[in-house]
């Protein structure tokens, strides 16, 4: 599996772990559990773009002091699978406090033919 992230993604995964110290090592654990099922995440419909994107609502941040999975950490991503060839493209990463949703234009911006 080809695992990318946009520099968009980058610069806003290094804004958040300045605030959430955890979040490097949380992001890690939840992305060894994301390639064994990227499909298990709710899927963002509507778009008129031919590939899969999944929006993560339930991740983990150990720095953030609430027992559930539901931190408040969104993470967006593609998903695409072809006989040959399995990617995953991280796209955003937001708290839903900063953010009320994903970002559709960043989305079509990037992956619109």
């Amino acid at each position: 599996m080809q695992i990318q992230k946009l520099p968009e993604f980058e610069k806003e995964f290094k804004q958040l772990s300045k605030k959430y110290v955890s979040l490097e090592d949380d992001f890690s654990d939840f992305e060894k559990v994301l390639v064994n099922s990227p499909k298990d995440n709710l899927r963002i419909d509507g778009l008129k773009i031919p590939w899969e994107f999944y929006k993560v609502k339930k991740f983990r941040c150990q720095s953030i002091a609430r027992q559930s999975q539901n931190s408040g950490i969104r993470i967006i991503y593609r998903y695409f699978e072809d006989k040959e060839i399995i990617e995953l493209t991280y796209i955003e990463i937001y708290h839903k406090n900063q953010k009320e949703n994903h970002d559709i234009e960043r989305i079509r911006k990037n992956f619109s033919k």
